[in-house]
């Protein structure tokens, strides 16, 4: 494992043993009073999820996927604000657990502070292919690759198959967020459209329209509209993990339909960056080539 990334999955995998031992403390264990209730007030047993959701990551991240990494930085943004909330929002809790809550916050803080190091080590260097190859760069051969590099900065164009990939995970949120204001009765003839947290669900429709408008113009390369799309993406992110619990949501199927929001909305904010840096097409340094450090 490179030294450049052994220090993220060292921690990754403390966070993961973390997580179990907060859901150990929650009661959730076999005959323990957590133990898959199925209630909103004890759903500590996401604890497990998150931790396998989180080895299953560090597993990847430690094989030199730098897109790996990338949803790693963003797993860590939401750790750090879903462990201090649940520490106290999914009922009371034994003090041991919401010290583990927040010790977990504070070692993703760590992994997101690494991993943006590891991360930006890697997008730094562009040639890092030959900078660890045996044998030294061809001056000839980098020199088309470089002048194409900066053409296509100086056009601020957007691949083809990016501007597909942007405009595909940009739909798919919207067709999620449409779904869930379907599924909540926000149709004609439905449930009254008002401005109080009961009746404002419609406005997962303004959401789904903004996404889209922003994403209309961030596919033909205008750095303002892809920066925006990934504020828009966060937001929608935390919007879509965290309402169902400020709102105490228990059907599954809206649960359900806010998780694949969350997870999509993430896909667009790296999916987006990932364009802005250069796109998936472009032959940069990648994560796996610092192994060779």
């Amino acid at each position: 494992m490179a030294g450049a990334l052994r220090p993220v999955v060292l921690l990754m995998l403390f966070a993961s043993v973390l997580f179990v031992v907060d859901g150990f403390l929650d009661g959730v264990y076999p005959g323990g009073p957590a133990w898959f209730t199925g209630k909103y007030d004890n759903l500590a047993e996401i604890a497990y999820l998150f931790a396998i959701l989180n080895t299953v990551v560090a597993i990847m991240v430690a094989r030199g996927s730098e897109r790996s990494l990338q949803s790693r930085i963003g797993l860590s943004v939401f750790f750090l604000v879903e462990r201090p909330v649940t520490a106290f929002a999914l009922g009371p809790k034994p003090i041991e657990s919401v010290i583990t809550h927040f010790a977990t916050a504070g070692v993703e803080l760590l992994i997101l502070v690494t991993a943006l190091r590891v991360w930006r080590l890697g997008n730094a260097a562009p040639d890092v292919d030959t900078l660890f190859s045996l044998e030294g760069p061809s001056p000839t051969s980098a020199k088309p690759e470089q002048d194409a590099d900066a053409t296509r900065r100086g056009t601020g164009a957007v691949a083809s198959r990016n501007a597909w990939l942007i405009g595909g995970v940009t739909v798919a949120l919207a067709l999620a967020l449409v779904a869930d204001g379907l599924y909540e009765g926000y149709v004609p003839g439905g449930r009254a459209w008002t401005t109080s947290s009961e009746g404002s669900g419609w406005i997962v429709y303004v959401f789904a329209a903004v996404a889209l408008a922003v994403a209309a113009r961030a596919v033909h390369g205008g750095r303002v509209a892809l920066r925006a799309l990934i504020v828009i993406a966060l937001i929608l992110f935390v919007e879509r993990s965290f309402t169902p619990f400020s709102m105490r949501e228990q059907d599954p199927i809206v649960l359900a339909l806010h998780a694949v929001g969350a997870f999509v909305s993430l896909a667009v904010a790296l999916v987006t960056a990932s364009v802005i840096r250069g796109g998936p097409t472009r032959h940069r340094a990648s994560v796996r080539k610092l192994e060779a450090a």
